[in-house]
């Protein structure tokens, strides 16, 4: 019977301290959600806020999010959720979201710019639910500012420089671009209020905001870049103004017979246009970096040609100009570039480092002015074409004429 009440009781204390210990133990916490769909996204600039949509949606086990400029799309997949934060890495560019999850509808954080510097952050702040750019209020009754305009960055400046502006309005919704000699500002996304504009773009590395005031025959603001950089910009409708020919601007110099270079692939390989595989080929020598928002614009374009035109005898090589840290940090960035676009030609690695002087490495150039550039030499081996710059997608009509006439030139040169 002692025996029996003993059992009893060491059956009790267990119970009591096994109770005990789970009472003890602190419960594991549930890492909040967010919500999935449209959210809108402030990036702090300090004079001025950024805007931005995206969404972001939940497949599987997986995150996926998409920022929204205009009609450009950028599809994001690298995120991953610790606990109450999400850290979101931007493809091709060195940048990230950190966010931590206030709610199910609100994230605030830190968008990192690593190409900058570890210590280069800029406040930022989501919201679920708001479709609006900046802002919701919709007029029936607006001055319609679509079109082409003659613009000035940085007016009465010994700085200034000319632009084409433009400019889409459908209701207080408005999008367009600035296009420079050197290329363009791509897609530029935004509202037109109380005659005032407002544009912004985001893509993981550009951080645009231009804000003006619409004064009869002319347009006159503000623009800011990142969170450093502001500065004056005025423009008046001109739809008969044209920059300097792009085909222009860079040349070979006198001394030098043509274009040659030697400089290494992925595979530690050094490649030259004296290679097989260029001789008696039209070639296209892209000068470019993977940090370039213009230089992904000109990738993918010349990804599509190379396609259609390589069985006819095309040849594209990229000669990447990248700064990074590390000679293998430089090819991983050039990796994922060639990935995201699907371009199937070779990229050669120039230089790594962010204090190389690219005209050097090319000295029979007599400047870069822009990256990209882009060189066109015929089946012997001649440069025929040299095309600074790049008008991407954002340019519209701009862009579509580019099109046209460069397949035309490339058909035309693969008959000769």
């Amino acid at each position: 019977m002692q025996k029996k009440n003993w059992n009893n009781l060491s059956r009790l204390i267990l119970v009591t301290l096994l109770f005990t210990i789970a009472c003890q133990t602190p419960k594991k916490e549930i890492p909040p959600s967010i919500k999935q769909g449209v959210w809108r996204m402030q990036m702090d600039l300090g004079k001025v806020k950024l805007p931005f949509n995206f969404t972001i949606d939940k497949k599987k086990s997986d995150w996926e999010m998409v920022i929204i400029n205009a009609e450009e799309r950028i599809n994001i997949n690298s995120i991953q959720q610790k606990n109450d934060s999400l850290f979101i890495d931007l493809p091709i560019y060195e940048s990230v979201f950190e966010l931590k999850i206030e709610d199910s509808t609100k994230l605030s954080g830190l968008w990192r710019n690593l190409y900058k510097s570890e210590d280069y952050t800029i406040p930022v702040e989501a919201n679920f639910g708001d479709a609006f750019r900046f802002s919701a209020a919709k007029e029936d009754l607006m001055k319609d500012i679509s079109g082409k305009y003659e613009a000035t960055l940085k007016p009465n400046t010994e700085n200034a420089r000319k632009a084409i502006a433009l400019f889409k309005q459908d209701g207080n919704k408005l999008s367009g671009t600035f296009v420079t000699e050197t290329g363009d500002y791509r897609h530029l996304d935004g509202n037109f209020v109380n005659d005032s504009l407002f544009l912004s773009t985001f893509d993981g590395f550009s951080a645009y905001v231009f804000i003006a005031e619409n004064q009869d025959s002319i347009i006159k603001g503000k623009y800011y870049s990142g969170k450093h950089f502001s500065d004056n910009w005025e423009a008046f409708k001109n739809e008969d103004f044209e920059l300097a020919n792009p085909d222009s601007l860079t040349f070979i110099k006198e001394g030098y017979e043509g274009l040659s270079f030697s400089f290494p692939n992925a595979d530690g390989e050094m490649v030259s246009l004296e290679d097989d595989r260029f001789k008696n080929k039209v070639v296209i020598v892209q000068i470019m970096g993977s940090w370039c928002p213009n230089c992904l614009d000109e990738t993918r374009y010349l990804a599509d040609l190379h396609n259609k035109y390589q069985k006819d005898g095309l040849e594209v090589v990229a000669l990447a100009f990248e700064r990074t840290k590390s000679e293998e940090k430089a090819f991983e960035n050039v990796g994922e570039l060639k990935e995201r676009t699907g371009a199937n030609y070779p990229f050669l690695l120039a230089s790594w480092e962010r204090k190389a002087n690219a005209a050097e490495k090319l000295p029979m150039l007599n400047h870069i002015m822009s990256f990209p550039t882009a060189i066109y030499l015929n089946r012997k081996g001649e440069v025929v074409k040299i095309h600074t710059g790049f008008y991407g997608p954002g340019t519209g009509e701009m862009y579509e004429k580019f099109s046209r006439e460069t397949e035309a030139f490339v058909s035309a040169l693969l008959e000769e």
